[in-house]
């Protein structure tokens, strides 16, 4: 994986406030770009439970570390899901 020099300065930044699952979390979705990742697409990859995926990716967006990209894609039943983007630096301008 490889990762954006800014997120990952954000993410060192923080890194003593935040856990292993949010690490995961979060270097998943920003591995993702623009493209992002919903709460689904997390757990599947990251084999984290998604009663833990769900409160870590909403504790990164408390952070400002990741936020809501606006769009949505359906999930394995069909359901429209928030797809989550990490937030770089220069979009806080």
């Amino acid at each position: 994986m490889t990762y954006q020099r800014t997120s990952l300065q954000a993410l060192l930044a923080v890194e003593p406030h935040i856990g292993s699952i949010n690490r995961a979390v979060y270097l998943y979705i920003e591995s993702r770009g623009l493209d992002g990742a919903t709460d689904q697409e997390i757990e599947s990859v990251t084999h984290i439970d998604g009663n833990s995926v769900r409160p870590s990716r909403g504790s990164l967006v408390k952070m400002r570390l990741v936020i809501d990209s606006g769009r949505t894609r359906p999930n394995a039943k069909g359901n429209n899901c928030i797809v989550w983007i990490a937030l770089d630096e220069g979009m806080m301008l």
